[in-house]
């Protein structure tokens, strides 16, 4: 009888595709939620005022983002 013998090339990804892909997609919607936040902070930091503010975000399409989490400060 012969030892089973792994794949060097055989990875949890390559048995899973799907898997990793649902975990990359995830990966990428977390960040580009942490840089929309950042671009509306930065925004919010040099508007004149709230009005100001809200015409420069929704210019930028940043007007309805969902309000953040306490995780989002933590990484800034």
């Amino acid at each position: 009888m012969q030892p089973d013998r792994q794949n060097s090339f055989s990875s949890p990804r390559s048995q899973h595709p799907a898997s990793g892909f649902a975990q990359a997609r995830q990966a990428a919607e977390q960040a580009e939620s942490h840089q929309q936040h950042q671009a509306a902070r930065r925004v919010a930091e040099h508007s004149r005022d709230a009005s100001d503010c809200r015409d420069l975000l929704s210019m930028l399409g940043l007007a309805n983002l969902p309000a953040s989490t306490g995780s989002e400060g933590a990484r800034a």
